[in-house]
């Protein structure tokens, strides 16, 4: 179940652009865009209930997708496994504007509203209990 989501999701996430793209959605074009997160060697813890498979890549599989739809200004980070507790923050050219904390624990997503006709440089990082991070940057 968990592999057949995920393939789901690189299949759709393969067919977008890495910058942006549009979405049609009833008579309206929306503009998306996915933002591209780097992160340190740390992986992220994923709860598991009983299914171990531990097996090592030598890049951490980062369990988070984050899109940015630029018309609404929404902030969307799909978190694809459960993850444990994790701090979130938000920064507007290196003022933060939104820090939360956060216990994952099963695949959700969580959005941020941002200010309507904000503008500048932004970054979101997030970090896990065991210190894996991962940090990605948008324009609006």
């Amino acid at each position: 179940m968990k592999l057949k989501l995920i393939l789901c999701l690189l299949g759709v996430f393969s067919l977008m652009e890495v910058n942006a793209h549009s979405v049609v959605n009833k008579n309206e074009v929306l503009q998306m865009s996915s933002v591209q997160l780097t992160g340190n060697d740390v992986p992220f813890d994923i709860l598991t209930k009983g299914d171990t498979d531990d097996h090592r890549s030598v890049r951490p599989v980062v369990p988070i997708f984050v899109v940015l739809d630029t018309d609404n200004c929404i902030l969307t980070m799909y978190f694809e496994a459960a993850i444990g507790e994790v701090e979130i923050t938000l920064s507007q050219d290196g003022v933060v504007v939104y820090s939360s904390s956060e216990n994952i624990q099963s695949s959700v997503q969580k959005g941020i509203q941002l200010e309507l006709g904000s503008s500048g440089n932004f970054s979101i990082e997030i970090e896990g209990k065991n210190g894996a991070y991962v940090r990605g940057e948008f324009v609006l």
